[in-house]
């Protein structure tokens, strides 16, 4: 049954869920079906949750977010009952040109318990590119199809609240199965294991894939692809076969080249990298990789390949307080250059060269909007600027590297993965380790400069070359 809130009643029924910065109720499985009417452009889900409440106390009402174009019809326990719900499009709190369908199921779940809730939804999908997130263009297409937690395809715990849904996306990891039926002249990809392949009535094929290890987030593209897989890498690319070898080959030698200097992942599966359309985004989870069509087919310079396979080795980074800044898209960066610079020796000095482009851009930057110069790093998520950190965290990066020596680095960018890639870590963390691993050099100063304080900004506006910041830090340390 369901029955009708105003936006404001919403509001006042959920206010005292989401005092606390990590909501108690997370998701603990997943079991996804999913068929679509192409010509109509519709998807239809049959989603099971198993819910866990890790709280003290026990939780009467469950907030879910969908696409603001995908309604639910219904929803049950485990007995088969109906559940009474209240749904409404709203915008986010802190993202005001993002809606999506928010959720409210009063069920109650007792403190340290799990309950099965069984959603029934409909609808359309049509991605987010009119609220500045370009990248999202994800529809549904006999061409092109993704399924993906960005346009929240699948019900997900959350209010609507961009920092709130960050902050606990990772608080509690998940299995999952998939059951998706599509035309038998497409195929399902998916970083999970198949289970089986089976014809369905009407010219169709029903993919079941399960979950290989616990995961963050569900993946799922539909095309005509074709499939190559080597012993590391699982491939789905969508034309050009020349392409998809150069990526397993490429991918292989990073691969190699990442384990030798951080050690290998804790899961022995093979990653699975599945080309989307262009445009849409490079991602990667612990075992997937979604890699746009123009990061795919560039012969001449797998950067982004080597940017999202170093991501495989990253701590998820939680704040206690605020959304994280992201520097670890500056390290990725930094990284895809630095393996590019290693694996192939007429690219020598390329790392260099990349961080004094990013001290030109942050220059521009800074030009143009003079605001930017008072903002440190750990603040970018908080001011929504984490296009920045791909740019001023690939020069920190690039200093430490050059500061305390390739061994100290990787030991500590390795050991870091090691120690926290179960429980996630935040900043603080890191930078602890940091001053752990790299003893013999104060980092204090440093990491005041470029993480809590905008004092980098300085070097910025008076155009040090990346050089000139090197040695600055190395005579810092020789005083």
């Amino acid at each position: 049954m369901k029955r009708t809130l105003t936006f404001a009643l919403l509001l006042i029924l959920s206010a005292g869920l989401f005092a606390q910065n990590h909501f108690p109720l997370v998701a603990d499985h997943y079991q996804l079906e999913l068929s679509f009417d192409f010509p109509k452009e519709t998807l239809k889900g049959r989603c099971q949750m198993t819910i866990l409440n890790q709280s003290d106390s026990a939780i009467t009402q469950i907030p879910l977010l969908l696409y603001r174009l995908l309604k639910v019809n219904s929803v049950k326990n485990s007995d088969g009952d109906e559940l009474k719900f209240a749904q409404s499009v709203v915008q986010f709190e802190d993202r005001t040109k993002l809606q999506a369908n928010h959720i409210l199921v009063d069920y109650e779940i007792p403190p340290h318990e799990s309950k099965v809730i069984h959603i029934d939804y409909g609808g359309h999908l049509l991605g987010y590119t009119e609220t500045g997130w370009r990248y999202v263009t994800d529809r549904i297409s006999p061409e092109f199809t993704l399924i993906r937690m960005d346009t929240y395809a699948y019900p997900l715990i959350s209010q609507p609240s961009i920092s709130f849904l960050i902050n606990n996306l990772r608080q509690h990891l998940f299995n999952y199965d998939i059951v998706v039926t599509v035309p038998d002249t497409l195929v399902v990809a998916n970083g999970g294991r198949l289970q089986s392949r089976t014809p369905a009535p009407d010219n169709q094929m029903t993919y079941h894939y399960s979950s290989k290890k616990p995961a963050w987030r569900i993946d799922i593209a539909i095309s005509p692809y074709s499939q190559l897989n080597t012993e590391v890498l699982h491939i789905f690319y969508l034309n050009d076969e020349k392409s998809a070898m150069r990526i397993a080959e490429s991918g292989a030698n990073a691969m190699q080249q990442y384990t030798q200097w951080w050690g290998g992942l804790q899961s022995p599966e093979a990653v699975t990298i599945i080309e989307t359309e262009k445009n849409s985004g490079g991602q990667a989870d612990e075992l997937v990789i979604l890699l746009p069509e123009e990061s795919f087919s560039n012969i001449n310079n797998f950067h982004n390949l080597y940017h999202e396979l170093a991501h495989l080795w990253h701590v998820f980074i939680r704040e206690n307080e605020g959304i994280s800044p992201r520097w670890e898209e500056g390290l990725a960066d930094f990284s895809a250059y630095l393996i590019n610079e290693t694996l192939y020796e007429e690219r020598a000095g390329l790392v260099k060269r990349a961080a004094n482009n990013n001290l030109r851009r942050l220059k521009r930057d800074f030009e143009r909007n003079p605001a930017l110069q008072n903002i440190p790093l750990m603040d970018y998520g908080n001011h929504r600027l984490t296009n920045l950190s791909y740019v001023q965290p690939m020069v920190m990066f690039s200093v430490l590297y050059y500061w305390v020596g390739e061994e100290v680095f990787h030991n500590t960018i390795g050991g870091f993965y090691q120690e926290y890639i179960e429980t996630g870590a935040s900043t603080k963390d890191f930078i602890n380790y940091w001053k752990l691993m790299a003893a013999s050099v104060n980092l204090n100063g440093f990491f005041e400069d470029w993480i809590y304080t905008p004092r980098f900004a300085e070097f910025v506006m008076e155009e040090k070359s990346f050089d000139d910041i090197l040695e600055y830090y190395i005579n810092s340390t020789q005083q």
